[in-house]
């Protein structure tokens, strides 16, 4: 099985497999917003932990 066979069947180009595709939610401005104020949060309550700790 050549490198080309091997792409077609990975992009179900044939082969005779078969691929099922699962649906993967997106994620709008907001979600994505509200993740990145999280992480943000997490990291500036880390930060200030070790600041207190090392004063």
């Amino acid at each position: 099985m050549s490198w080309l066979d091997r792409i077609r069947i990975f992009y179900g180009g044939g082969g005779g497999t078969t691929t099922t595709s699962s649906s993967v939610p997106e994620i709008d401005a907001s979600s994505g917003a509200l993740a990145l104020a999280v992480v943000a949060a997490a990291m500036l309550l880390a930060w200030e932990i070790r600041r207190r700790k090392n004063a």
